[in-house]
């Protein structure tokens, strides 16, 4: 776009853009120098035994689809609109980039008996991620996406939904030999009739483990670690190439995959659900949800594939929407919704539950009680 004093001049000949046009020039003005402060963050206080880059991969994690539409729910009673007050607040502080405050005893008493806390962990990064000190739930988050997943499918479901269980893996052992399907579909495509599978991924982009994306000679290319260049870039193509594989490509003799050229050597790998697709001929369909709660581009397809099917005239919607008045009643608002919420408040509810134990093990380490959780909020 010319400059703006250029539009208005009578020797224009560009067409003068609408309101809308220019306010969004403004909201990414913003935004970009949001992302501008936030990488000079990182530099200034960057940990090498922390998150690399993290204000800036956390920036974009929360502006991804639907990474808010858990604040969006409006209560009417029903568990599915409800988030206790300790899961809210910490929820709201890992999304704003604060400090976690139902940790905060522990980490001034660490601090203040010699120990290094760094701000990552006051931030919420190792009580999120686990460490050997501090185990982790990440079924929690997980579970209760694929729940959230699942009454979606079920929404516009033409087959009957078989859900995986990883104790007992010989009841989904005939739909995918070798991995455990979270969910499936039987006779789920309208056209094909082919069962469908639904893998359930709930990463996080702030982690510590990072790829640099440049491979190697015995395996080719990899994939890089980007998530504070663009959005998903830390979990969306690191579960596709573990869940769906990818074939080879380029030979040996290349060497391994340069991403800024887009030549080089990619080593064949066989996804977890080889079996489904190449054998048994099914569809597999990928729904990853960050922890941060935005929705990745696969996903997103889906909801709204579903939303056209169920808006047909001989669809039926069987989604159970909320009774208040500014409840969603959209498909793809609702769901959205629903997965946002469990993505989030399922890693909350992880971060309360390592720093209460945390706070358990310190309080019998230095003799003293533990202080209760953190102050009811709202």
């Amino acid at each position: 776009m010319p400059p703006v004093s250029d539009l208005y001049s009578e020797q224009s000949t560009s067409p003068v853009p609408k309101q809308g046009t220019l306010a969004q020039i403004a909201s990414h003005e913003r935004w970009l120098r949001c992302l501008a402060a936030c990488e000079q963050l990182d530099a200034e206080m960057d940990d090498p035994n922390g998150v690399k880059h993290r204000e800036a991969t956390r920036f974009i994690a929360v502006s991804q689809f639907a990474s808010g539409a858990w604040l969006d729910l409006c209560p009417d009673g029903r568990h599915s609109s409800k988030i206790t007050s300790e899961v809210f607040a910490t929820a709201l502080q890992r999304r704003h980039g604060y400090y976690i405050s139902c940790a905060k005893y522990v980490y001034d008493a660490k601090e203040a008996a010699g120990e290094t806390v760094t701000i990552g962990m006051r931030k919420g990064d190792q009580l999120a991620n686990g460490s050997k000190d501090i185990p982790c739930e990440h079924n929690i988050r997980h579970n209760g996406t694929m729940y959230a997943t699942a009454n979606m499918v079920r929404a516009r479901a033409c087959g009957k939904l078989v859900l995986g269980d990883k104790a007992n893996p010989q009841t989904t052992f005939h739909l995918n030999e070798g991995h455990v399907t979270d969910m499936c579909e039987i006779g789920g495509d309208l056209q094909s009739q082919r069962d469908v599978h639904y893998e359930v991924k709930v990463p996080s982009a702030l982690t510590k483990t990072r790829q640099a994306g440049q491979g190697s000679a015995a395996h080719g290319g990899c994939c890089a670690s980007l998530g504070h260049k663009f959005g998903f870039g830390n979990t969306l193509d690191q579960t596709l190439l573990k869940v769906l594989g990818c074939k080879e490509r380029g030979h040996k003799s290349q060497g391994p995959l340069v991403h800024a050229t887009g030549k080089g050597w990619v080593k064949g790998h066989k996804g977890q659900y080889y079996d489904a697709l190449h054998v048994k001929n099914g569809i597999v369909k990928l729904c990853l949800v960050e922890s941060q709660g935005g929705i990745a581009p696969p996903t997103k397809r889906i909801i709204h594939n579903f939303a056209k099917e169920v808006g047909s005239p001989s669809a039926v919607d069987r989604t159970d929407y909320g009774t208040a008045s500014g409840s969603a009643r959209g498909f793809v608002q609702h769901h959205s919704q629903q997965l946002s919420r469990a993505a989030v408040c399922g890693d909350s509810q992880n971060i309360n539950n390592a720093a209460r134990n945390m706070r358990v093990a310190h309080s019998f380490m230095t003799g003293l009680n533990a202080p209760p959780p953190c102050a009811r909020a709202f």
